[in-house]
């Protein structure tokens, strides 16, 4: 009856967790490749259409219609969007319910991000955790501002994430029993991961190889052993070309194409503002070789870079006297370490952030919640220091969550306080995120009884580029109000911070400022009005 009980309070958390996400997901606006991703989904159904119900079929005609070419000729092929094909009905309330559209999608994001959240849990209970321990690691991703703001839009980087966690929690349960079960769940995580960003195989060989190293440590490779690896390449190769069209028609060209992407992107250029200087990586100002590990550090709560250094070293003392868990923990530290030390000697082309190399997080997350563990065997039987942890714990995550709702919806320009001046050093709305907020904010505070629309513009192609794809999913009352124009004089200007640094676009003169959003100290958007048209909006 007690486990039971404890089987179902786990539940409840973790339905109370995804409830929360949900029921947030209409607070954010639209990034600005969301579009383009949605389009890469229909290419690849476009490509599922032509090869198994043919040139004419009216799945193929609808997505022809629509401009839509298959994904095995769109220069995007070297990631995929398996993780969105159920999706895929979603984009049909598009046309009519462009909001709505946005608000399920945001939705279908949330859950894949708590899949991400649950495969931890699972994970740290396989290092040894209890329940309860295991739930604050899981909050250790859950609650860390960035993660759950991007949780809600990001999906390919935080989906990558979700899919690098479950393939390792799959891989760690296949590890102790190496069933042909346990082998094609392993393997579908990992086809999934891979199919999303080729890095996923990477993720899924090391899994592989630390199973082989665990049962060579502690036991024997038998017959049975063979057979379940066997299911399990089987199973990944067979998943990953099903979950993949645009391989199907060129396999050799394919992974050519998506090798050379994945350590030389090729398809941006433009400048990352790091540290108060902006370099340029497509122009001989590539970014210095410490910006992966700063952005991890300047990125992440403390609490979580605490634990992840205490679950490292707990982890290096595991591996050396080869304990029960010792592959495992060489895995994780390998997740991280390895595409860490690859970044700093390489200098590959990275920008917003570091969340290309998000699903290095997956390590981090796991080591600090081993550190947890460390920390919670390390007090059994000491009561009062017990006491004095968990109530540390418990305000450190109560002080995260707060955070993230103060500054709900804008939590991804979370900094903490290792990051010194923000507000001009660092990127804030990459993603043009808050401009859809914006818009409705000007809507909302210049309401009145004029048949006119509200005239908005900018003056850097960026901020520009987000108001006019941003309008694309107001409402139709909301459409009517307002009207988006390229001139740079017009009555409302929007300016994102981040962008006008970049362009070097100073505030307007003769403008008023009207309102701006702002997070964790650092002004992300402003929205101007010309001082003439004051009383006449």
């Amino acid at each position: 009856m007690r486990e039971r009980k404890a089987v179902m309070l786990t539940a409840l958390f973790f339905a109370l967790l995804t409830l929360i996400g949900l029921a947030t997901a209409p607070d954010y606006g639209l990034p600005c490749d969301e579009p383009a991703e949605q389009i890469i989904l229909q290419e690849n159904l476009m490509e599922y259409s032509l090869a198994l119900l043919g040139q004419d079929s009216p799945p193929a005609v609808y997505y022809r219609q629509r401009g839509i070419t298959p994904i095995s000729q769109s220069i995007e092929r070297d990631h995929g969007q398996s993780a969105y094909y159920l999706a895929a009905p979603i984009l049909q309330w598009q046309a009519d319910a462009p909001d709505t559209a946005m608000t399920l999608w945001h939705g279908y994001t949330w859950l894949w991000f708590m899949v991400g959240v649950l495969s931890l849990y699972l994970l740290l209970r396989r290092l040894g955790a209890g329940r309860l321990v295991a739930c604050a690691g899981a909050l250790l991703l859950y609650l860390s501002p960035r993660f759950f703001a991007e949780g809600h839009y990001n999906n390919k980087d935080m989906v990558l994430l979700s899919l690098t966690l479950l393939t390792v929690a799959a891989g760690a349960q296949w590890m102790i029993k190496p069933t042909w079960r346990r082998a094609v769940l392993f393997s579908l995580a990992g086809a999934l991961a891979a199919n999303t960003k080729i890095v996923g195989l990477f993720v899924w060989g090391l899994m592989g190889l630390a199973t082989a190293l665990h049962l060579r440590l502690h036991g024997k490779l038998t017959r049975q052993h063979w057979c379940a690896a066997a299911v399990a390449i089987i199973t990944f190769v067979l998943t990953y070309w099903l979950l993949t069209p645009a391989a199907w028609r060129d396999p050799v060209a394919y992974l050519q194409y998506i090798l050379h992407n994945a350590t030389g992107f090729s398809r941006w250029s433009g400048v990352v503002l790091f540290r108060g200087v902006l370099y340029n990586p497509t122009r001989g100002m590539p970014l210095p070789r410490t910006y992966l590990p700063l952005m991890v550090l300047y990125t992440l709560p403390p609490l979580t870079l605490l634990l992840a250094a205490g679950g490292q070293v707990l982890a290096l003392v595991r591996i050396l006297r080869k304990d029960g868990n010792a592959a495992l923990l060489a895995a994780l530290t390998v997740l991280w370490l390895v595409p860490m030390v690859f970044v700093v000697a390489a200098r590959p082309l990275m920008y917003n952030g570091w969340r290309h190399f998000y699903f290095l997080f997956a390590g981090i997350a796991a080591l600090a919640g081993y550190g947890l563990v460390g920390l919670a065997k390390a007090l059994q039987g000491k009561v009062w220091r017990q006491r004095i942890a968990v109530c540390a714990m418990a305000a450190a995550l109560l002080l995260q969550a707060v955070g993230i709702a103060r500054n709900h919806p804008y939590q991804y320009v979370y900094y903490n306080a290792l990051a010194q001046n923000t507000q001009t050093e660092f990127e804030q709305d990459y993603w043009l995120v808050s401009t859809v907020n914006a818009m409705r904010d000007l809507l909302a505070l210049q309401a009145s009884g004029s048949n006119q629309p509200l005239v908005l513009g900018a003056r850097d192609p960026m901020s520009l580029f987000g108001v006019q794809h941003g309008a694309a999913v107001l409402s139709a009352r909301e459409s009517e109000r307002l009207k988006i124009t390229e001139d740079e004089t017009a009555p409302y200007l929007l300016y994102n911070t981040t962008y006008a640094r970049i362009y070097d676009v100073l505030p307007p003169e003769g403008y008023q400022e009207i309102l701006h959003i702002e997070s964790y100290g650092s002004v992300m958007t402003t929205v101007y009005q010309q001082s003439a048209s004051l009383l006449q909006p």
